[in-house]
């Protein structure tokens, strides 16, 4: 499927299958599901038969792109429900964080007169404030909380790890 900007700008979320993004004099900011999300996708489309590569192509021209991570209060909640809801194990988020963790995407791009950054990092101030918001609405924990703060400006397996603990620490059965 092929996405196009053009003289505007697009917000959306990227998906498992191939894709195509075109960004002519504008801006795209795509975030990536998150890695319990990712998780749940790539099984329902093995489950279907189909490829599970995630491949996406972006094609920049006087302008930008940028795919952004999820915020930790995003990956907590939707690891939480999709623990609680029973759709995704202990076992198979600890066997999948190998690869996720590691994998900042795979993407192709060419940029010309613009810009791209992929896997970017949400800011501090996206970080803290979700993390407020849940923790005062109860939808995370105070001490969960606490542990994901120690993850703002991580990436990679450190962040993967502290939000497994942040959620160990809150829904104790399933740690």
């Amino acid at each position: 499927m092929i996405h196009f900007c053009i003289f505007g700008s697009q917000e959306g979320t990227l998906s498992a299958e191939k894709r195509a993004y075109v960004t002519l004099f504008g801006a795209c900011e795509l975030r990536q599901p998150t890695m319990a999300k990712r998780i749940l996708e790539e099984r329902q489309l093995r489950t279907a038969g189909r490829a599970t590569i995630r491949q996406s192509f972006f094609l920049t021209m006087f302008g930008t792109t940028s795919v952004k991570l999820p915020t930790l209060a995003e990956e907590y909640l939707d690891l939480q429900e999709a623990m609680r809801s029973g759709a995704l194990s202990v076992g198979e988020w600890d066997a999948a964080m190998a690869q996720l963790s590691a994998e900042s995407g795979n993407y192709a791009s060419f940029t010309a007169f613009g810009a791209f950054e992929a896997a970017e990092l949400p800011s501090e101030k996206e970080e803290v404030e979700g993390l407020a918001l849940n923790r005062h609405l109860g939808h995370i924990p105070d001490e969960a909380g606490k542990t994901l703060e120690l993850a703002v400006g991580s990436g990679g397996s450190q962040r993967a790890a502290v939000i497994r603990q942040a959620l160990g620490r809150s829904l104790p059965a399933h740690a």
